[in-house]
């Protein structure tokens, strides 16, 4: 368990000021160095809650609190069996009210609930505004509120959109597997299968966590990675189509022949390779709307004069 006072003191400082994304992205770091940090933390913003639930008793005059419980107590002298069974009385009741709100509130916020695609689309709006658009076979579990100082959801496979609420009071995280992403509000698309992470970011900034440990990362608006979940790293990128299977839109700018291949792979689902005869540096630039991929081919035959053979598995673009 942690106790060097820095700690304690990074702690405090945000949670006196949520909002700061500096703050917020040194808590995310320090609990993802371990499960004791997260434990940590998790205790010392209890306590700071429940803290300020108390504020209201700062008024309460001490003496005259305590003068009229003694006077309560004369009240019933002579009476003891019976005092004791009414204040056993109290605190069972206390005690079965306590317990029945807390098995309430456990089944009513803590319970997660599913959503599976199969081949269609389909979508969620959380608790707190958020949505969430789901591709074919992708699995989100969520709860039916979010409790706590924090809105926490998984995604146990596939891809999805995510458009979260801001809400600096509740950070915002996704979890998959080892790996977490966090934010405050933003937009990004998620793409995660058995093997590898594909995080793209649409809007605003949002902090990668990979594993217990690992360091984290911060991406802003355009910007992405692909993290190897066997390998245990990842390489950043720009952000490009992510979005594609939702928009139906695909938009190249000054993107390298290579990496349109791959992309084209990604969204038409085939595999699509390039084999140069030579360096070649020429960029492709287009947009296409709800088009098939024989007609982007066929623009790509066009502009680069290139060969395109195409077997059961596999299509091969050669230049020229």
């Amino acid at each position: 368990m942690p106790n060097q006072p820095e700690y304690l003191d990074l702690i405090v400082r945000y949670l006196n000021n949520p909002q700061d994304e500096k703050l917020h992205a040194e808590i995310i770091s320090f609990c993802a160095e371990s499960k004791s940090n997260e434990s940590y933390f998790r205790d010392i913003e209890r306590v700071w809650k429940l803290s300020s639930k108390s504020a209201s008793l700062d008024q309460l005059d001490e003496r005259q609190a305590v003068a009229n419980f003694h006077k309560a107590l004369n009240s019933v002298s002579g009476r003891p069996v019976k005092l004791v069974k009414w204040l056993s009385g109290i605190a069972a009741t206390i005690l079965l009210a306590a317990t029945c709100y807390w098995w309430f509130d456990t089944k009513n916020t803590s319970a997660l609930l599913s959503l599976n695609t199969a081949n269609n689309i389909d979508s969620v709006k959380l608790a707190d505004g958020s949505t969430v658009i789901l591709a074919e076979h992708t699995t989100l579990s969520y709860p039916k509120l979010f409790s706590g100082s924090s809105r926490e959801i998984i995604l146990r496979k596939g891809r999805a959109f995510f458009n979260v609420t801001k809400d600096p009071q509740h950070p915002f995280s996704i979890t998959m597997g080892e790996s977490k992403v966090s934010v405050l509000g933003t937009s990004f698309n998620i793409d995660y299968s058995r093997g590898k992470i594909d995080l793209d970011v649409k809007t605003g900034k949002v902090i990668f966590s990979p594993y217990s440990n690992g360091a984290s990362s911060i991406l802003t608006a355009g910007q992405a990675l692909t993290y190897s979940i066997q390998k245990r790293e990842f390489t950043t990128r720009l952000s490009q189509n992510a979005d594609a299977w939702l928009t139906k839109e695909l938009v190249f700018v000054d993107t390298p022949l290579g990496e349109v291949c791959k992309q084209l792979s990604h969204y038409y689902g085939k595999n699509i390779q390039l084999e140069a005869n030579h360096q070649f540096v020429e960029k492709f630039n287009a947009k296409f709307q709800n088009n098939n991929l024989n007609e982007v081919l066929e623009v790509l035959k066009a502009t680069y004069n290139i060969k395109v053979k195409e077997t059961k598995d596999n299509i091969t673009l050669t230049t020229p």
